[in-house]
Formats: C-alpha cells, sequence, structure tokens
C-alpha cells in the first residue's frame, strides 16, 4: 500500500511542479491570462504541497522500517 502512494504521490509531484514551471513563464509572456493568481492554480498548488508531503512521508516511513 505504501508503495502506491508513493508511486501516485511522486508522479502528482513531478506533473504538478512543471504546470506550474509553464504557468510562470506563461504569465511572464502574457500576464493578463493570470495564470498563477487564481482559483483553479490555488487549488494545484495545495494539492502539490499535500503530494509533496505525502511523498516525504513515505520516504521517511520507508527508510525507517
Amino acid at each position: 500500500m505504501m508503495r502506491i502512494v508513493k508511486m501516485i504521490a511522486s508522479h502528482m509531484t513531478v506533473i504538478l511542479s512543471l504546470m506550474f514551471a509553464v504557468f510562470l513563464v506563461l504569465d511572464q509572456f502574457n500576464p493578463m491570462m493570470n495564470f498563477v493568481d487564481n482559483t483553479i492554480s490555488r487549488w494545484l498548488l495545495v494539492i502539490l504541497c499535500l503530494s509533496g508531503v505525502t511523498l516525504a512521508v513515505s520516504t521517511w516511513a520507508d527508510r525507517r522500517s
């Protein structure tokens, strides 16, 4: 079970990190599109933070056992 959680969290972290990198670049070229400062981006950022914490905890628990 921990292996599945770790795999999902790692994939989500990479995907969301790349999405935010693209959002930041697009926001630099066209600030009127407002990719970074909207409700959807805030929720995606919350999911990114939760997946990062989940990945860190699962890695820590895996190394401890």
